[in-house]
């Protein structure tokens, strides 16, 4: 734990490498913890797959990729900090604009995260 869910458009596999090294430094800086407990998952959404403003596919505007940052709760600057490390990162891996970026962080209380079978907490 932590763990980011981002969900793109198919990328060339470089991209997700490039990512998943720049999200896990800038979150590991903003936290204060170690990239050994930093895990990143991808989801392709493929083309028309993508609705925005009660408008769907091509109507929609444009794709925007989105992570979702599922952490123990951190003060409001550390999230803030580390949405600028994240919105960098995939700014720079994907090449995209940062009004195209979306970062949500979900709390998670430490007594319901187990790892191997084991709490956490």
């Amino acid at each position: 734990m932590p763990f980011i869910e981002v969900f793109d458009r198919e990328p060339v596999q470089e991209t997700r490498a490039v990512a998943t090294s720049l999200m896990t430094d800038g979150l590991c800086a903003a936290f204060g913890i170690k990239p050994e407990i930093v895990t990143v998952y991808y989801f392709s959404t493929p083309e028309n797959s993508y609705g925005h403003a009660g408008k769907y596919g091509e109507n929609a505007e444009k794709f925007r990729i989105f992570a979702k940052v599922h952490a123990f709760p951190r003060s409001a600057e550390a999230k803030a900090e580390a949405a600028r490390a994240l919105t960098g990162a995939l700014c720079r891996a994907y090449g995209a604009q940062p009004r195209d970026v979306i970062v949500y962080f979900f709390d998670r209380d430490p007594g319901d995260a187990f790892h191997g079978g084991v709490a956490s907490a």
